[in-house]
């Protein structure tokens, strides 16, 4: 598990706390919030390598997120040389009209806080600095004091050093860390040209790379296991002899339907769509993970939920999937244990 607890408060006037699982399912009525949950968590992510970017959000009053990281052994080992041991990182982001506020916890003891506002930049604590840049997350370079504070640094260097240690490692830990961001619709052609051939951990947004990341597999003599059963799930859908690879000049998926008619490169239906996206980004993301998946049930009917259930069995160790749903009858056929369901009433 990765994402052990999140809290939201003030966007959109939401404001909810609770705990994750390793398989984390979202609900609840429309407009209740169940999208900006993965919206915000990906926008946290995305502002480790990018800029933090909490715009567009309706607010109602001063806004925040806290999110709660499980860390693994190694990051553990490397915070307690440093003088700073922890089991958990908790990042924190607060938004008003003037800009941001974020902070860093080791289980509970604070680590450090800045504000980035109308493009300045500033440490509050441990000491309160100008420093080169903290629009971005977890970025030690820009926690470079400003020349007028050297000197005022300089009578605390040492711990201020062993500050930057600790945000350094956990830029690591958190950067190396693959984060996916699926939906919130599934549509892919069943054929593609194939122009990358780079092995992919991702299968895109909407799909996009499915194709040429299933092709991969099925040419890989590693994965022949994970590709016996994903065969054997689709053939008890209905989808036989299930293969994805080169025919005609081109990447396509092919199968043979219930009729027994074989399909080559055309159209798929568009709820085989939806499970292949849950499927292949399951068996291909990288550990650990975090995979968002908006609107997790689209085209989904009743009577599918066995074969997710024993999809997800085989591959969430090792990775987290924060699904968002909008049926109920997803919800009960979710027949696994640890599955948190939170309901944005």
């Amino acid at each position: 598990m990765l994402i052990a607890r999140l809290s939201i408060k003030g966007f959109y006037g939401v404001n909810i706390g609770f705990d994750l699982g390793p398989l984390t399912v979202i609900t609840g009525p429309p407009g209740s919030g169940k999208t900006m949950i993965i919206e915000l968590l990906w926008r946290v992510f995305k502002g480790v390598r990018d800029r933090v970017n909490l715009d567009g959000f309706t607010r109602v009053g001063d806004a925040r997120i806290d999110m709660t990281i499980t860390l693994d052994e190694w990051v553990k080992r490397k915070l307690e040389e440093v003088g700073y041991p922890g089991d958990s990182v908790t990042i924190s982001i607060g938004v008003d009209e003037g800009g941001y506020v974020q902070a860093i916890k080791i289980d509970n003891k604070e680590i450090i806080v800045t504000e980035y506002r109308n493009s300045l930049s500033r440490v509050k604590y441990p000491m309160d600095v100008d420093v080169a840049d903290t629009s971005i997350l977890l970025n030690p370079d820009g926690l470079t004091p400003k020349e007028q504070a050297l000197q005022l640094v300089g009578s605390a260097s040492e711990d201020f050093e062993a500050t930057l240690s600790v945000i350094k490692i956990l830029r690591d830990f958190i950067i190396g860390l693959g984060v996916y961001r699926i939906g919130p619709y599934i549509d892919f052609r069943g054929r593609s040209r194939g122009t990358d051939e780079r092995y992919m951990d991702f299968i895109g947004e909407h799909g996009d790379n499915l194709v040429e990341v299933l092709s991969q597999l099925f040419t890989d003599p590693r994965r022949d296991p994970d590709i016996r059963f994903l065969r054997k799930v689709l053939s008890e859908l209905g989808f036989r002899n299930f293969r994805a690879g080169w025919y005609g000049g081109e990447l396509v998926l092919s199968y043979v339907d219930k009729r027994g008619l074989v399909h080559i490169g055309d159209e798929l239906p568009c709820h085989m769509k939806t499970m292949l996206a849950l499927i292949t980004q399951l068996m291909v993301a990288r550990r650990p993970s975090v995979i968002l998946f908006e609107n997790a049930d689209y085209c989904l009917s009743e009577g599918l939920g066995q074969a997710i259930t024993k999809f997800l069995g085989n591959y969430i160790d090792g990775r987290q999937l924060i699904m968002e749903v909008r049926n109920k009858w997803f919800i009960d056929e979710m027949k696994m244990p640890h599955v948190v369901l939170y309901n944005v009433a």
